[in-house]
């Protein structure tokens, strides 16, 4: 069974078409090529299939970072940490 962090990395590269060697702390909205507008919400659209949550356009606003979205998927409840 893949951890979270696994799921998240993998929905990163699956919506984005990233690399799996990304150097994943810095991707970015509008900073990364690949995480343009329609790559947020393939990406959005992703993640709520990967994790079963709905993110309401406030999140989804706040989701500009590989940090930010686990801060947020962390506050609906998925845990990065001890799982």
């Amino acid at each position: 069974m893949m951890k979270n962090i696994e799921k998240y990395r993998s929905a990163f590269i699956d919506a984005l078409e990233l690399e799996e060697d990304e150097a994943w702390g810095d991707l970015a909205l509008g900073e990364t090529r690949e995480w343009d507008s329609l790559g947020h919400m393939i990406l959005i659209s992703t993640i709520e299939d990967v994790f079963d949550v709905s993110l309401d356009s406030e999140w989804i606003t706040e989701f500009n970072s590989y940090q930010s979205g686990m801060e947020l998927l962390n506050r609906l409840g998925v845990d990065f940490v001890n799982e």
